[in-house]
């Protein structure tokens, strides 16, 4: 299987503000990177997230209590490399 390697740039709001941050995502060559996708690059990061407005991109934790991060919202994707 051949990957394709993306960066996205997130808006990350948490209990002290909002900073942007980038992530590194890969994903099969024949298609871009799916909610899928970013729900697994965040679980890896250990945050566990889900989707909450499709046009935004805007993903949430599952349990806010005891998360981190209040929310995550993609700015944009590229391919690299």
């Amino acid at each position: 299987m051949v990957v394709t390697r993306y960066q996205a740039v997130l808006e990350q709001w948490d209990r002290y503000g909002r900073k942007v941050r980038d992530i590194t995502l890969e994903c099969d060559s024949n298609r871009g990177p799916t909610v899928g996708d970013f729900i697994e690059a965040f679980r890896r990061e250990g945050l566990d997230v889900q989707i909450t407005d499709f046009v935004d991109m805007t993903f949430k934790p599952v349990d806010p209590a005891s998360s981190p991060v209040i929310s995550l919202r993609i700015v944009r994707t590229v391919p690299c490399g």
